[in-house]
Order: C-alpha cells, then sequence, then structure tokens
C-alpha cells in the first residue's frame, strides 16, 4: 500500500527531507497510524523496525512494507507496554544488538479495556499509555545518550489530553470506570511527563517532542468518540484523518526545528483534521510534572 500522490506532494513541499542510512522505531506500527507513520519513514529512505505486541501481525505488516520499500529494511521486535517484563527484555536486546536508533516513536497505545489489567494489575489503558511509555522511555534514555549523534523522540498524546484532570487520590477511577475519561487521563500524563522530560533533556543528544494523530479513522480513534461509529467506518470517513495524514506529525517534526516538548499534529477544526503543524501546548501539559513523575516512581516501584 503505497503512499497517495497528495500525501507524496505534501512531503515535497512540507518534509522534504532523506533519512537515507537512519533508523527508526515506531512501535504499535502493524497497523494504523503507526504502520502509517512506519511506511513515511521509509519512503523518506529510514531503514525501520516494527515494535509490536502481536507478532504474527508486526510480520505480516513488515512482509508489506518490505515489499513495497526493497531499499530498506524492515524488522520486528516484540515489544508489550502491558508488561514491564517484556519492556526490559525489550530494551535489553536494543542495548545487545547496539541498534543505531536516530529516530523512536511512541505510537502504540490502548483504549475502551474495562476490566482488564496490565501484567502488573495497572488499569490496562493508563497502563499501556502511560506507564508502559514511561518505564520504556526511562530504562531506554541512558542507552540513546551513549549514541554519538543526535537522537529524536516522539511520544504520541491526543487531542483529548486538553479536557483531562489528574486526581492523585483516585487515579485510576475506582469509583466508576468511565473509558473516554481514563483514556484521556493516561494522555495528559504522557504530555506532562513528555514536556517535562524534554527541558530536562536540552543540551543533550535526545529532542523530545510531543505529536498528535486529530481525529483518525482508526478503530481506537472511533471508539474514543463512540464504539457503534466502528461499525460506519466508511460513513464517518469524511469526517475523519485518514491514519496516513494523521501519521504526518512526526515527518513535520523531523524535517522542522522546533523547541523541545513541542507538539505537532492537525491543527484544523480544533485540531481534529488536517496536515500537521505546529500546536500550542497546554498549560495542563507545561505543569505539574515533576509531582507526576515522583507518584508514577512510587507506583511502579510498588509492582516491581
Amino acid at each position: 500500500m503505497s503512499l497517495t500522490d497528495k500525501t507524496k506532494k505534501w512531503l515535497k513541499g512540507n518534509a522534504d527531507i532523506s533519512l537515507k542510512g537512519k533508523t527508526a522505531v515506531v512501535t504499535g506500527a502493524n497497523s494504523g497510524v503507526g504502520f502509517k507513520t512506519a511506511e513515511t519513514l521509509l519512503y523518506l529512505g529510514a531503514n525501520v523496525i516494527l515494535a509490536c505486541r502481536n507478532m504474527q501481525r508486526a510480520g505480516a505488516a513488515r512482509d508489506t512494507l518490505a515489499g513495497e520499500y526493497p531499499s530498506s529494511t524492515v524488522s520486528v521486535m516484540a515489544l508489550d507496554l502491558a508488561d514491564f517484563s517484556s519492556v526490559d527484555a525489550f530494551v535489553a536486546e536494543i542495548v545487545r544488538q547496539g541498534v543505531d536508533i536516530d529516530i523512536f516513536v511512541n505510537n502504540a497505545g490502548c483504549f475502551h479495556q474495562r476490566g482488564k489489567k496490565t501484567k502488573q494489575g495497572f488499569d490496562m489503558v493508563i497502563g499501556t499509555n502511560y506507564f508502559g511509555v514511561y518505564c520504556l522511555t526511562e530504562k531506554l534514555l541512558p542507552y540513546l545518550a551513549t549514541l554519538p549523534h543526535s537522537v529524536t523522540y516522539i511520544n504520541t498524546v491526543s487531542l483529548v489530553h486538553r479536557y483531562a484532570t489528574v486526581d492523585y487520590k483516585d487515579f485510576y477511577y475506582s469509583g466508576r470506570y468511565r473509558s473516554l475519561p481514563i483514556y484521556a487521563r493516561s494522555k495528559l500524563c504522557i504530555a506532562k511527563y513528555t514536556y517535562y522530560k524534554a527541558r530536562q533533556l536540552e543540551g543533550s543528544n535526545i529532542h523530545m517532542y510531543m505529536n498528535h494523530p486529530g481525529i483518525a479513522l482508526t478503530p481506537l480513534g472511533l471508539n474514543a468518540i463512540n464504539p457503534s461509529l466502528a461499525k460506519l467506518k466508511d460513513v464517518a470517513a469524511p469526517f475523519f484523518n485518514s491514519p496516513e495524514k494523521s501519521s504526518l506529525s512526526v515527518a513535520y517534526i523531523l524535517s522542522h526545528t522546533l523547541p523541545a516538548g513541542s507538539i505537532a499534529g492537525p491543527a484544523k477544526c480544533l485540531g481534529g483534521w488536517g496536515y500537521p503543524r505546529l500546536n500550542r501546548i497546554s498549560r495542563k501539559a507545561r505543569t505539574g510534572g515533576e509531582e507526576l513523575i515522583d507518584f508514577t516512581s512510587r507506583e511502579i516501584q510498588s509492582r516491581r
């Protein structure tokens, strides 16, 4: 599935860069926005590692992409953000192989997992979207800091983080589970963490940013609004970003010089649709990072 002519034209006019010889890792890359992110990076010349939970689907995605972009290398690695032992094993394998990473995109995430828990007993949504990404990032950063070149590290957030709150007394909505609020909270936590960490990393070889897909025509995007929309995908298509268009925020970040912790993504229709550009960072994302990290460290240590 090659990129559309519209996408190629946009890339030429807005992200005309060569990633030849660069290595990118994309989590959750077997489908949706993650798959299209990997494809865009391959089109720009990068070699890409698909870091996925489901190795069968990842293998199928690899075969499709490798057939389309034979001049680049496409490989797969196992990574389940809902299991800290999988995160540990993934980072250990990266270090063992000495993978020379130039770009890392944390795209993987989940929504609407009522009653499900991660391996360590966290709510599945906040455990995957926030705690899993936090652990992966914290474990990987020391290795990335040893690389003799700059590394672009991108965490995927969501528009809904702007409307979320963080309540440390009821962090997991234990009283009444609410799918959208807990998803929004997980993304607000990632936004706070990324902004705080990006500023800590200023002056180092690691440049950290955020991207968001807008409202994308994927099962996760449709479910975030109303699960019944997933059955009406073709009818709903005109009102959503395609996964391909949503994936372009990564190319935008890579081709622009941006302040640490910046966020890029669609900006039309309140940020839900369109091609990417630099977005305003919400006040919620810019504050409370240190308190959140202290809380997160305690929670993770208590379940390790």
